[in-house]
């Protein structure tokens, strides 16, 4: 039987955005395609991985660190539902010291554990913080853990000034074999402007991959602590999602094209004419 292709798949975006449930919702679809899934949450509050355990209390990385002054496979790795692995790296007190330095320390124990390394998994995805312009947060990228990136976008402005930053640094880390694959609509209200995200994604030199639309049983998934492919699996909106886990996967990073992130001065200008 041929070896399956490791998959090492980023998503990002602005916060709040709609990142980590849409990953929770492709991490239990893989992992019922029979895909060995490692789910990372590299967000400082630990809840990345919520929808997936029913949990808020998950050990973390630096938890152990501060504790232990070490990091055990056995103490921050959970099983959820599903099979699927979940890890947080945490981070510190609100106010106090660096949130990016949870993501760094992690990966430093992906590399002392060979965790990555070992065939045990073959779809690994990392839910990583917008705020691309701290070092701490890149060093998925910078390191080259990460390989496909996707960018969650809704059609506000402030979401699609995230996104330019981070096509910013996929390009910046595409020697490391970082490559864009696309953009992952998030839309909020039925007057969301699908097209003009559309256009944002040409100016990118990408394309829109997926798109999600509001759905009430979202919510209530979310509620009850569970993905909508678990909560309504055949619902419309786990339809889409299941069309995006398989579009993700039919990527092959080397026919994606090196992102053109505009200089913040053609950004805005760009803009107001809705990026037309």
């Amino acid at each position: 039987m041929a070896a399956v292709r490791v998959e090492r798949i980023v998503f990002l975006g602005k916060g709040g955005i709609g990142k980590s449930t849409i990953l929770s919702n492709l991490s239990t679809i893989y992992a019922r395609m029979g895909r060995r899934v490692l789910f990372v949450g590299c967000d400082p509050k630990r809840d990345a991985t919520m929808l997936l355990t029913s949990r808020t209390d998950i050990p973390t990385v630096v938890d152990q660190l501060v504790r232990h002054n070490e990091v055990r496979a056995e103490s921050v790795l959970l099983r959820a539902r599903s099979g699927i692995d979940c890890i947080e790296a945490g981070g510190p007190e609100p106010g106090v010291g660096c949130a990016g330095r949870g993501i760094a320390r992690m990966l430093e124990f992906f590399q002392e554990s060979d965790l990555l390394a070992k065939n045990r998994y073959d779809t690994v995805l990392f839910d990583l913080l917008g705020d691309i312009v701290c070092g701490g947060f890149a060093t998925p990228l910078r390191r080259g853990f990460g390989q496909k990136v996707f960018i969650v976008v809704s059609d506000e402005l402030m979401s699609l000034y995230a996104a330019n930053n981070i096509a910013r640094a996929v390009l910046n880390c595409a020697p490391n074999g970082v490559v864009l694959g696309g953009l992952v609509a998030n839309l909020k209200d039925a007057t969301a402007d699908e097209k003009l995200i559309g256009r944002f994604a040409r100016l990118l030199h990408t394309k829109v991959v997926g798109t999600l639309r509001r759905d009430p049983a979202l919510r209530r998934a979310e509620f009850k602590r569970l993905t909508i492919a678990e909560y309504a699996p055949r619902s419309a909106t786990t339809a889409t999602l299941r069309r995006l886990a398989q579009a993700i996967l039919k990527l092959d990073p080397r026919k994606l094209r090196v992102p053109t992130p505009l200089d913040d001065r053609t950004f805005y200008e760009l803009s107001r004419r809705g990026f037309a």
